[in-house]
């Protein structure tokens, strides 16, 4: 049952084919054999990358649980990315985040996915935080995913490549995000201004979300977050870009 998206202009059957071609692309033994191969960052090993990603994870939401804290939020913020970017904070123009309005936002949309009870003010939220100059999808998905892995996931470059031939009407549903290495395919045009595009990307994470959501049970994992850290695997392999 769709929870995320329910409230957006998609169609229960434009979802169902959407999901039909993840199934098609990604058979269940795919995913679970890319989960169990996941490696990130300088570490030997899949168990060592996995307890190291829910050593941070399991911080970040202490952080949340605790009330969200305004004054510890850049801390929390950096302790995340400096995860997922390869030890390095914010750069010089991302730092803008931790401007008041900015990180005012960002604390916001922390309690209200941490609630996870409305989910058009979980989007509106969202597409706020989007709209902030130099940080988008990549690093707030990291943000949300570890406020619950159970149920959120990152959506980042490798894994938008995964999914770049899930199609409606000849147009893809999930947009590929613009990443630094060479000979990926570019990124995809997702709105003619900041808003439009926090708009998009804000209404196709939630897609993403119901997708992977419904998707878990068929699997052997616990977890959404694992079945993008299989996406996140798989999509190194150019056959499916």
């Amino acid at each position: 049952m769709r929870f995320f998206s329910k409230d957006l202009n998609l169609s229960n059957d434009d979802f169902t084919l959407i999901k039909s071609q993840f199934e098609q692309l990604f058979p269940t033994r795919v995913i679970e054999l890319a989960y169990h191969n996941f490696h990130w960052g300088n570490v030997k090993s899949t168990e060592d990358a996995v307890n190291a990603r829910n050593l941070v994870a399991g911080k970040f939401y202490q952080w949340v649980d605790d009330g969200c804290n305004y004054e510890t939020a850049p801390q929390a913020i950096d302790l995340v990315h400096k995860w997922g970017f390869g030890g390095q904070g914010l750069n010089k123009r991302q730092v803008i985040l931790y401007e008041a309005q900015h990180l005012t936002n960002f604390v916001k949309m922390a309690k209200e996915w941490h609630k996870a009870e409305q989910p058009a003010e979980m989007l509106k939220c969202l597409e706020i935080c989007l709209q902030t100059p130099y940080v988008k999808i990549a690093r707030f998905s990291k943000w949300i995913c570890f406020i619950d892995p159970t149920k959120y996931a990152i959506y980042d470059s490798r894994v938008s490549l995964a999914l770049r031939k899930i199609k409606l009407n000849n147009k893809r549903v999930f947009p590929t995000l613009g990443a630094k290495s060479k000979d990926r395919p570019n990124a995809d045009y997702v709105g003619s201004s900041p808003s439009a595009a926090a708009v998009r990307m804000s209404e196709t994470y939630m897609i993403y979300l119901d997708l992977l959501n419904s998707i878990l049970p068929k699997t052997e994992l616990s977890e959404v977050a694992e079945i993008e850290m299989a996406l996140f695997m798989l999509g190194v392999e150019k056959k499916y870009w």
